[in-house]
């Protein structure tokens, strides 16, 4: 017993020291990757290099080709950006970095409400309410944001008056922003805690704050907003039906939906060594995964620096930039609520090698069939009381193959309401993050949102709330 206890200790070290040193490889390269691509591009980024692996098999009403600047050539739409991006930057935010949407918020008169619920298998959920006006006599209709992977749903928010989260508060809907499991903060270190992945996320997380919501709003249906996981622990909950999801979901947005992994996962070599490690619990371990982001986030969030490397890292993990953005000092805000825990067995779900495992790299059409229906076995005489899908999905996203979703779709989902939205300049995070956010994704959401009872419409617009 004590020898086997002494290896472990040694082992653990051994791990530790190891991954410090891989991510300590990781940032130089992610430095060195910013600053050539920075200085020393020769191309600029046109928003037409990258594409997914799959490709658009067949044209339907349903899809939405939301090209603004495809009729004009590359180098005139690289422009338009810049002065897109020069004209929206929000001149009066308030730039000092801190980790906290009450503080932002409350620049707005908006307070935001902090609650703390349990799941079923006893792990802590953090869910924020953006509270309604004291006032307010109307009765606003709830929608749930849900987060993605190494994010919290401050990312929904973090935009301030330019986000999607401060839109929809301002149109009159009642905005709650759910956290997974396990967040910024850590109640245990024993095995067994951090034995999750995203089918717990699912069958647990997602339920509990669905009726947590519906118990606090006395509404029957809620409609789910979700970004990147968050819409595969949407997609997996209403596959699956669990605690019969399907009757309490009035619309589904689902913004860069992760079903089907993108040419990313597996032409990257830093993905493909994360892939191979999460695999052996004698390097990445099989509780938190890479522990080290968080002790450096709790030591230095709220600081310039901490953003900065936090975008070089994605950046050069994920292939995506800011150029979309607005500005350092916006991308600086965002990244003040993330990174957050995740477990080594969610990273195992993710990238997984091992063949004999699904895993949403290796096997999706386990996990999301792509040539069977998932929602006909529901309400299969009534297909308006299923929820009311959209789709957006970004062009230049190459961490997942959304074009895979919309073929799944357009020849498959009879039973259900949906529209996609194919956006050509978008890569993952802009669906989020991006200056004309609002005017290409806030808009077209509230325009197709349904409510199938009268009582339950949004408010109108003559009835806003000034916030």
């Amino acid at each position: 017993m004590y020898v086997e206890a002494t290896l472990e200790i040694i082992r653990r070290i051994v791990a530790g020291v190891l991954l410090d040193a891989f991510m300590g490889v990781v940032l130089l390269l992610s430095l060195i990757h910013h600053f050539t691509t920075t200085f020393f591009e020769t191309e600029p980024d046109y928003r037409d290099t990258r594409s997914s692996s799959s490709k658009i098999e067949q044209q339907s009403h349903h899809i939405i080709h939301d090209n603004m600047r495809a009729s004009r050539n590359h180098k005139k739409c690289y422009e338009d950006i810049k002065l897109t991006n020069k004209k929206n930057t929000i001149e009066h935010l308030e730039y000092r970095l801190v980790p906290s949407l009450n503080y932002y918020f409350g620049l707005h008169d908006i307070e935001i409400e902090e609650y703390k619920i349990k799941t079923e298998d006893n792990y802590t959920l953090d869910v924020w309410h953006l509270k309604n006006p004291a006032n307010e006599t109307i009765k606003r209709k709830p929608m749930l944001m849900i987060h993605g992977l190494l994010q919290s749903s401050g990312g929904f928010a973090s935009g301030s008056q330019n986000s999607l989260a401060y839109y929809f508060y301002s149109l009159g809907y009642d905005i709650w922003l759910g956290n997974n499991r396990i967040g910024f903060t850590t109640e245990s270190n024993d095995d067994e805690y951090w034995d999750w992945d995203i089918n717990e996320m699912a069958e647990y997380d997602l339920i509990t704050m669905v009726e947590f919501v519906k118990s606090k709003t006395q509404f029957k249906k809620i409609s789910l907003v979700g970004h990147s996981q968050g819409t595969t622990q949407i997609f997996l909950a209403l596959i699956n039906n669990y605690n019969d999801i399907i009757n309490d979901i009035e619309n589904f947005v689902a913004l860069a939906p992760a079903t089907y992994p993108g040419p990313l996962l597996f032409d990257s070599i830093v993905i493909n060594l994360l892939s191979k490690g999460v695999e052996n619990k004698y390097i990445f371990g099989n509780k938190c995964f890479l522990r080290i982001m968080m002790i450096v986030r709790n030591i230095c969030v709220g600081r310039a620096f901490f953003s900065f490397i936090c975008y070089v890292i994605f950046n050069y993990f994920f292939d995506w930039n800011d150029t979309l953005w607005g500005g350092p000092n916006l991308r600086n805000r965002h990244f003040l609520f993330s990174p957050v825990y995740v477990s080594v067995k969610l990273m195992k779900w993710w990238l997984g090698s091992d063949t004999s495992k699904a895993s949403f790299k290796n096997k999706p059409d386990e996990i999301f069939p792509e040539t069977s229906a998932w929602f006909d076995k529901f309400n299969p005489d009534n297909k308006d009381s299923n929820p009311n899908i959209l789709l957006f999905v970004p062009k230049q996203d190459r961490l997942v193959d959304g074009e895979r979703l919309i073929n799944h779709f357009v020849k498959h989902e009879n039973n259900v309401n949906y529209k996609i939205w194919y956006i050509n300049e978008y890569s993952h995070l802009d669906v989020l993050w991006a200056t004309d956010v609002i005017d290409r994704i806030g808009k077209p959401i509230a325009e197709n949102l349904k409510f199938h009872d009268p009582e339950l419409l949004p408010i109108q617009e003559e009835q806003i709330i000034p916030a």
